[in-house]
């Protein structure tokens, strides 16, 4: 009798809720930006901080887990559409405004 075998490869997980951060360096990793383009977004008051947590006093920004949703998609839409940097700050307001209306609906 032969055996089926998997061959699962190790990979990090990251939670994706409220109590979970991440951080601009995780979000270039995670998502496939330049770290330019996602400083832009923050500058641009797009992609908000949540602050320095208080156990990680680093003095790096963080960000909700969440985030890394919308950011990835963006990503994925810059490379297929050959969006420039400007756009990437509108798409990303309408990803998360289409993410939020989403959960409100789930909850009905």
């Amino acid at each position: 009798m032969m055996k089926n075998t998997i061959n699962i490869e190790h990979s990090e997980l990251t939670w994706l809720d409220e109590n979970h951060y991440v951080t601009l360096n995780e979000i270039v990793e995670f998502s496939g930006l330049s770290m330019s383009e996602l400083q832009h977004l923050v500058e641009s008051g797009v992609l908000v901080p949540v602050g320095p947590i208080e156990e990680k006093s680093s003095g790096d920004l963080y960000f909700s887990s969440h985030s890394i949703i919308s950011i990835r998609t963006l990503s994925r839409l810059k490379q297929d559409f050959e969006l420039e940097q400007n756009a990437l700050s509108l798409m990303l307001v309408f990803l998360e405004r289409i993410r939020m209306l989403e959960y409100k609906l789930s909850k009905i």
